[in-house]
């Protein structure tokens, strides 16, 4: 997706980033045979760590930065709907990232048993699908709307807010 906005080009870059991580995840997930348990070995352990990172903090500062400072006037502009429809997948996404936050942690303590594996699996491949659905949802709509709405003033202000960690 081509942005003109450089908040448009912050989103984009970390869908990109988020979408390269959920394909490492997913080959880590498959690399295992479904019946067998993991030994989680220094790159399946800063995976997780890197994982735990992006759920537990990167994904809901981009969530907070669309929510508080896009939608609004996205849904002012005409295309509530679609933001309505973006926040959603956040609400629902939300307990998903949190579980397997949760869940990274407790891995990166203990590792991986019979129990704690497939429910890790089973809540990383939620994740991806959704997340990735969502990903594509933004790339297709949310972006062309950034650029369409926001002002040049109002762009290099939320860019440079959430550049700096405060969005």
């Amino acid at each position: 997706m081509h942005t003109n906005s450089q908040t448009g080009q912050l989103l984009h870059d970390d869908h990109h980033r988020t979408i390269d991580l959920l394909n490492v995840f997913e080959a880590y997930l498959q690399r295992t045979p479904e019946d067998d348990v993991p030994t989680l070995d220094v790159d399946g352990r800063a995976l997780l760590a890197t994982l735990g990172k992006e759920l537990g903090q990167d994904l809901e500062r981009h969530f907070i930065l669309e929510e508080q400072g896009l939608f609004p006037p996205i849904a002012t502009a005409g295309a509530y709907e679609m933001t309505a429809d973006l926040e959603a997948d956040h609400e629902a996404l939300r307990p998903l990232v949190r579980r397997l936050a949760r869940l990274c942690a407790l891995a990166l303590r203990e590792g991986f048993d019979e129990e704690s594996w497939p429910v890790f699996r089973h809540f990383g491949h939620q994740l991806i699908d959704g997340l990735v659905l969502h990903i594509q949802k933004e790339e297709t709509a949310l972006l062309s709307a950034v650029d369409d709405v926001l002002t040049p003033a109002q762009d290099v202000t939320l860019a440079s807010a959430y550049s700096q960690g405060e969005g």
